[in-house]
């Protein structure tokens, strides 16, 4: 494939990855809006404790199918790609099963009786997407992201959908667990109407369980200290402070992930397939690709979270009523923390790209590690705002971890990365004043926020 048409592709995979991220955070503050209307603060916690359980399961037993599917030169073989459907099917079932089990254990720790029922319940979408099929990952490895991004946010509509129905006409936590299955059902059943040239049928080749397992050793590792490290603030949360304090602090997420979530999805998305096709055909090229890709990723990332972090309290406070004014302070810490996964998911994944899986392993040791010794230290010397801040430097040993081997490999260049601190820099200064200048039309005005 010549340059310009894999550029082309992964310009066009950009710009669908933008409008998809773009399409799913606009969807979420919609429903926060709502929501935060509809329900109170315990709700949103209650549903918070779903999710991250939810999504423990999944980071705790990720073999990497995905990447299998997308790196891997079997890729388009369909004996490959129906034993990691049928081995998907089977973690699927396993992880439910799992679910109902832990139910009792986790509304014990946390005294919420109403997770005996929410978890079974909830947990049935990681049921449901075991099904899904792997269309959806050979149209990714395909870089054919228009399809996938139409498919997520149909998918996302019809859930919040349910959701606020829900929660009119009875304002709970179940109507966030109800939209969440809601979606799985309609994701897992239209990925089985894509053509993409095969059907999926239960298989288990050999070969293929051999290629899975050698890069899942890697994959399952760095998954399950990736929830770690990004998780178990939340958990601690919730343990600590109880669920109204960590819906409130769940909101915060939901706003602070935007801008950074969108980068990282391009990142993975994009950057992941384009760097692996790079190093299967002209592997010199891999950093000059890098950084040129860096550099649009951090124009689009690192200034708006800049700006975000200075004027966090603001935005909170125009948006959302009095019960959730906390989540300001925590936005702000939160923008820290998104920025720095900005400038360090690239180098990431570019090291995977090239055959150099365990530094992904090892970066989440080193950001589990920060947060697993550090929550309980700053619980008991800062309460609350210790758990955040630890939180949001979480990721200063991932510096290290990554950039080592980025120098032993040549890639690193020191005035790139000093240029992504300055742009984080200019768009605080920017969002300071834009701040004080929005805080000085109100006072003119009479209003008060």
């Amino acid at each position: 494939m010549s340059g310009a048409t894999l550029k082309a592709r992964a310009l066009r995979a950009s710009a669908g990855e933008l409008v998809g991220i773009g399409g799913t955070y606009a969807l979420r503050l919609v429903s926060t809006l709502i929501l935060s209307r509809l329900l109170f603060p315990e709700a949103f916690g209650l549903a918070a404790l779903v999710g991250i359980f939810n999504y423990g399961l999944v980071m705790l037993s990720d073999v990497g199918l995905l990447q299998s599917v997308v790196q891997d030169d079997r890729g388009d073989d369909p004996k490959f790609l129906n034993t990691v459907w049928t081995v998907q099917v089977l973690r699927g079932v396993a992880l439910w099963i799992l679910a109902c089990a832990l139910a009792w254990p986790m509304a014990a720790i946390y005294g919420e009786a109403d997770l005996l029922a929410l978890i079974p319940v909830g947990s049935a979408s990681v049921l449901i997407l075991g099904f899904t099929s792997t269309s959806l990952m050979t149209l990714r490895r395909r870089l054919a992201v228009g399809r996938l991004v139409r498919l997520e946010l149909a998918g996302q509509a019809v859930g919040l959908v349910a959701i606020v129905a829900w929660a009119w006409v009875a304002p709970s936590a179940w109507a966030i667990v109800a939209g969440g299955l809601v979606s799985a059902v309609f994701r897992a059943g239209v990925s089985h109407a894509i053509d993409v040239g095969y059907r999926n049928g239960i298989a288990w080749e050999p070969e293929a369980r051999r290629t899975i397992a050698s890069l899942g050793k890697w994959v399952y590792g760095s998954s399950a200290l990736t929830f770690v490290g990004r998780e178990s603030d939340r958990l601690l949360l919730g343990h600590f402070m109880g669920v109204a304090t960590l819906g409130v602090y769940t909101l915060a997420v939901v706003i602070g992930e935007a801008v950074g979530k969108a980068v990282e999805r391009i990142t993975r998305g994009v950057l992941f397939p384009l760097l692996s096709q790079i190093k299967r055909d002209a592997p010199k090229e891999i950093g000059e690709v890098y950084y040129r890709a860096r550099l649009r990723l951090d124009l689009m990332g690192l200034p708006l979270l800049g700006a975000l972090m200075a004027m966090a309290q603001t935005v909170v406070d125009i948006l959302y009523d009095p019960r959730y004014a906390d989540a300001g302070w925590m936005l702000q810490a939160l923008c820290l923390r998104a920025a720095m996964n900005v400038i360090l998911v690239p180098a990431e994944v570019c090291l995977f790209s090239i055959g150099q899986a365990r530094y992904a392993f090892d970066r989440n040791i080193g950001r589990a590690a920060w947060v697993l010794i550090g929550v309980p230290l700053a619980w008991m010397q800062w309460g609350l705002p210790g758990i955040v801040w630890v939180t949001a430097t979480a990721e200063i040993p991932s510096v290290f971890i990554l950039w080592r081997p980025f120098i032993r490999a040549g890639l690193l260049r020191p005035s790139r990365e000093a240029m992504a601190v300055g742009l984080f820099a200019a768009g605080l200064a920017l969002g300071w004043a834009a701040d004080r200048g929005v805080h000085a039309a109100a006072r003119s005005l009479g209003i008060a926020f």
